[in-house]
């Protein structure tokens, strides 16, 4: 399947990421299917996309307004009818092995043939979930960024029997839908962005659990540290610039990085104490303490929005 030739999109799975994926895609003017087995769900996504349509007119990312978007939008609890016309399916269900080969299973018996069939995995391979459909060729990995609708980056990667042509075609309908994608030369769990929180998540957990810092300081320290030039800089070319070169700075930094790389966490899983201790600081957190979870998420979003805005004025 070209990418010229998708005009039908399925999306399996409501949730966040469903919607928003459905949102995009809506946008892009392809006849959206959103689909899940809860019709009670279906209601509330369809809601959500609204308002997500609405949020992005409403601070100047569509042009035409929400209204013509949300035409595109349709629902159906039944898989099988709902792939039975797509062109590119999203699935986007619970990131688990069985959960996913079970949905891949039903995707692929009642897909048109020459379908494009995408996982919204976070972590899991390719390689593993297309063991049980008949045509593994169409597989890919197509991974998103909370919120969808928002966050530019795509990752793109295949499995071990996904056709070169399908990568490709994955990679430039996230391109014609306006997302900025990254292919991945061989599977990895977690991919890349997800391999980059972990280890800043897990160190960052460590230091609240040893005490070195709360949760709030230590969220504040990366804000203003940095996330203020992380939007435009990555970490390999953040070396580059601290050593004036990366050779420079192979040469000069080994020994600081080596003292801090062997006193960094290695640990792989959570201590009953190490929970107690990050749920208490956290939850102590002013923003976490003083709102609602759903004013954290719109402020969220607004910012992203600024975000957004300058990365286009400056870019």
């Amino acid at each position: 399947m070209r990418p010229k030739d998708i005009k039908n999109i399925t999306c399996i799975g409501s949730g966040l990421i469903g919607q928003g994926w459905a949102t995009l895609f809506a946008i892009g003017g392809y006849n959206v299917t959103l689909q899940d087995t809860s019709e009670d769900q279906l209601k509330k996504a369809v809601e959500q996309v609204q308002l997500n349509l609405k949020f992005m007119d409403d601070n100047g990312l569509l042009q035409g307004g929400a209204v013509a978007p949300f035409s595109h939008l349709h629902t159906d609890p039944d898989l099988a009818q709902a792939v039975s016309e797509a062109h590119y399916v999203q699935e986007s269900v619970p990131d688990n092995y069985p959960v996913k080969k079970k949905v891949f299973v039903e995707i692929d018996a009642h897909a048109p043939v020459d379908a494009i069939l995408a996982s919204s995995s976070s972590g899991l391979l390719m390689s593993e979930i297309q063991k049980v459909v008949t045509r593994p060729q169409r597989c890919v990995l197509v991974h998103p960024f909370l919120p969808v609708h928002l966050i530019p980056l795509v990752e793109v990667v295949g499995g071990e029997q996904t056709a070169s042509e399908t990568i490709q075609a994955a990679y430039e309908l996230m391109e014609k839908i306006g997302k900025n994608p990254v292919r991945l030369k061989k599977e990895v769990s977690g991919y890349i962005v997800n391999r980059l929180q972990a280890a800043l998540l897990r160190e960052a957990v460590d230091l609240v659990a040893g005490g070195v810092a709360d949760a709030d300081d230590i969220d504040r320290a990366f804000c203003d540290g940095m996330g203020i030039r992380d939007p435009f800089v990555g970490p390999l070319l953040r070396a580059c610039l601290a050593g004036d070169g990366i050779e420079n700075f192979v040469r000069e930094y080994s020994d600081s990085y080596r003292l801090r790389w062997e006193s960094m966490a290695g640990w792989s899983s959570f201590s009953p104490a190490m929970k107690e201790t990050l749920i208490s600081s956290v939850n102590a957190m002013s923003i976490v303490r003083e709102y609602p979870m759903k004013e954290i998420k719109d402020w969220r979003d607004r910012m992203l929005i600024e975000m957004l805005k300058l990365e286009r004025k400056c870019c």
